[in-house]
């Protein structure tokens, strides 16, 4: 099969049907993913911690629904109840989702990097973080999925129940605004510096 999803995923996942002890190997293969998605999503790290423990808990209680599902959904099938959890944690809490600060969202390692390009990359982490905050809804929670929770463009149309050419439109718009917004915001940056040197 050349269909791009990974073989050896599909038998884990038809390994998980029947034994819930085989779920551990899909959990370690997804945890990070997941928790990258939902702490985008969530600023307080503990209830992020809670909300993750809650999406793998619902996966196991639910992986009967993926017997009538083809393996490869697997992950869209997890991000939709990822998804979903989020959702709950906010109605629970009777609130709206909220702007997340800038610092507050997983970012890459650095710790290769020399301790001064440690610093300007994670300033530009937390520039770009905030930036994809400001995108409108769908446009942000397309780009969440993508590069916070590793999705393909198929997957996140799954999750959003939207099609995969829109999916790719919202992406191909949302990646233009930030790359807009990105330059302006580097020359603005710019000119204060050429202001304090003057």
């Amino acid at each position: 099969m050349d269909d791009g999803f990974d073989a050896q995923e599909q038998t884990l996942v038809r390994n998980a049907l029947d034994d819930p002890a085989a779920f551990q190997q899909l959990y370690e293969r997804y945890f990070r993913r997941v928790y990258g998605y939902v702490a985008s999503r969530i600023d307080n790290r503990h209830d992020a911690e809670d909300v993750v423990s809650e999406v793998f808990l619902r996966a196991i209680q639910n992986r009967a629904q993926l017997r009538s599902r083809h393996p490869a959904s697997f992950a869209a099938w997890l991000f939709a109840i990822a998804r979903n959890a989020v959702t709950d944690h906010y109605r629970r809490r009777d609130q709206a989702e909220t702007d997340i600060p800038p610092d507050s969202t997983p970012s890459i390692a650095m710790t290769e990097l020399h301790p001064d390009m440690a610093l300007v990359a994670g300033e530009d982490a937390a520039r770009l973080r905030s930036m994809i905050a400001a995108l409108p809804e769908r446009k942000r929670e397309v780009v969440m999925l993508k590069y916070y929770g590793g999705l393909r463009n198929q997957e996140i149309a799954a999750v959003l129940q939207i099609g995969e050419k829109t999916v790719a439109a919202y992406l191909s718009r949302a990646l233009d605004e930030l790359y807009e917004q990105y330059t302006t915001s580097l020359s603005e940056s710019e000119q204060k510096v050429a202001g304090h040197d003057s």
